[in-house]
Parts: structure tokens; C-alpha cells; sequence
């Protein structure tokens, strides 16, 4: 890499390199916070005239980036490299504590609040704690009724998509009984 220019500023460290003069300018956005670049539709702003053209793909719904394998699309390459490892089977991002991994890094990050014992996430109609958002979300199921994971072949429907897999597992075991 060829270095134009270089970043001085202390918060650093070191000399950071920059292998343009223009990104100089953008860079030093970073340590100033000026945001130029505003969307005409909400109060988001950037530093970064990209991140603007990407994130205005909020409001039209565009998403130019698609999955070769199913009909997965994505407004940010990103999404679409994390989405393809469903179909890998890659987990990249793994528990220092356990053996959990996950293809997203904000999972493993959910996780980790398991090891630390702290439950924050309070149910407003009763006493439930949780560790994790997502478990106080299907918590919440029990109080409303709310059934969204639904197999119609068997009328069943649960709360829980845990609980849906163990009913169709009494089916399979169903199957294996006949079959003797």
C-alpha cells in the first residue's frame, strides 16, 4: 500500500496510514463527529457519503444484493455474507466460555450475558427475568396468546419454536413405531 497521507491525531496511538489524500478528510470526521451527509427522510446523518446511500435504502426498500441459493435479499453486502453462512453452515463467532457459536456476532454477544448470571430484562405482567431480550420476547408470548410457530399439516401451533420442534419429534417417533 502506498501511504498519501497519514493521521497524527494521539487518540491513536501511532501514525495511522491512509492509502489516499481525500480519505484524510473523511478520516479526520471520525475524531471531529461532523456529519455531512443527512438523509432528507429521517435525522440520520454520516461522516460518510456511502453510509448515507446505504442506509436510504431503508426508506425505498432496495436491496440490491441477492442470494444465489434462495430468495434472500439485502440492502448491504454485509447482511448478505452473514445470510450465506445459513446456507454453509459457517459459525465464525464463537463463545470464549462455552462451546456456543453462531454465524452473527450480536448473537455470541447476547449470549455472553448467560455467563454472567445478570437477568435485566423484566416482564411487565409478572415476575419473569431474563438474561436475554429475545427469551423475555417469547415470554411475553405466554401473556397474549401469541402462537407463531405453526405446522398446519398437524394443526399444532406454539409459542416456542422449541417446543414446535419436540411435537413434530412425537410424530417422527410415531412414524418409527408403525414401521416395527
Amino acid at each position: 500500500m502506498t501511504v498519501i497521507s497519514t493521521c497524527s491525531l494521539k487518540s491513536h496511538g501511532y501514525d495511522t496510514p491512509l492509502p489516499q489524500a481525500s480519505n484524510l478528510g473523511t478520516h479526520k470526521r471520525t475524531h471531529s463527529g461532523e456529519k455531512p451527509h443527512k438523509c432528507n427522510q429521517c435525522n440520520f446523518a454520516s461522516s460518510r457519503a456511502y453510509h448515507l446511500k446505504t442506509h436510504i435504502r431503508t426508506h425505498n426498500g432496495e436491496k440490491p444484493y441477492k442470494c444465489s441459493q434462495c430468495d434472500f435479499a439485502s440492502s448491504q453486502t454485509s447482511h448478505l455474507r452473514t445470510h450465506l453462512r445459513t446456507h454453509t453452515g459457517e459459525k465464525p463467532h464463537k463463545c470464549n466460555q462455552c462451546s456456543y457459536a453462531s454465524s452473527h456476532a450480536s448473537a455470541v454477544k447476547e449470549h455472553l450475558i448467560i455467563h454472567s448470571g445478570t437477568k435485566t430484562n423484566k416482564c411487565n405482567r409478572c415476575d419473569y427475568l431474563s438474561s436475554q431480550p429475545s427469551k423475555l420476547r417469547a415470554h411475553l408470548r405466554t401473556h397474549i396468546g401469541e402462537k407463531p410457530h405453526k405446522y398446519n399439516k398437524y394443526n399444532y401451533a406454539s409459542a416456542h419454536a422449541g417446543h414446535l420442534r419436540t411435537h413434530l419429534g412425537t410424530h417422527d417417533a410415531e412414524k418409527g413405531l408403525r414401521a416395527v
